[in-house]
């Protein structure tokens, strides 16, 4: 009889497979619960990206609209359609056309111009983050078909304008918008106003 001391010592046996099914199952468990905390703030992020994406857009749109239609004006001058022109240009282009954004106002008036300084100030409305009233001879406000906010007549006539060398009028346009979230309650349940100014001067037409 061999002694205890020489016997083959075997190693104790573990079985494993009992234990695999469970293991298996919390690991699926594990990646669920990570997958719900993560998935909303992926969610957002995505939204974030597209919402930010297409208000860029609507900005960069109502920046040209603005530009086009200050440069309409200063060449139409003191044409007695010059702002129905200007206003067209707008309705035909793309910020007119387009479903992201819905222009409130439309606004056209006189610049004034510090001697000193240089610094262009409207003649009315100054400061106003809200779609203005029109002014008496300075100031007009038009809606996107080119009519009156108030159906009452156009304030400052574009006949009036100054177009002589070396005094031609610093005339304003502003345009006001308003931008819808797509994304709804997930980001902002309420809209955005805003607004775009280009400052330009009326081209000479006389001397």
């Amino acid at each position: 009889m061999i002694p205890s001391r020489f016997a083959a010592r075997v190693a104790p046996r573990y079985d494993r497979g009992s234990h695999m099914p469970s293991k298996r199952r919390r690991s699926r468990g594990q990646a669920m619960v990570e997958f719900a905390i993560v998935a909303p703030i992926l969610l957002f992020l995505l939204l974030g990206i597209f919402e930010s994406g297409l208000l860029l857009f609507v900005v960069g749109t109502a920046r040209f609209a603005a530009g086009d239609m200050a440069r309409q004006e200063s060449e139409s001058g003191n044409a007695a359609n010059a702002d129905q022109v200007s206003i067209k240009v707008v309705r035909n282009g793309a910020m007119g056309s387009t479903t992201l954004a819905v222009i409130r106002q439309i606004d056209v008036f006189k610049l004034n111009e510090d001697p000193i300084t240089g610094v262009l100030t409207p003649a009315c409305n100054a400061g106003a983050t809200n779609p203005p009233p029109p002014c008496a001879g300075v100031y007009n406000t038009y809606k996107l078909d080119g009519t009156t906010t108030d159906g009452g007549p156009v304030r400052w006539d574009p006949a009036s304008r100054s177009v002589k060398n070396r005094a031609t009028d610093f005339l304003g346009v502003k345009i006001w918008y308003q931008y819808n979230w797509k994304t709804g309650i997930f980001l902002a349940p309420s809209s955005v106003q805003l607004n775009m100014e280009f400052d330009i001067r009326l081209e000479p037409q006389t001397w």
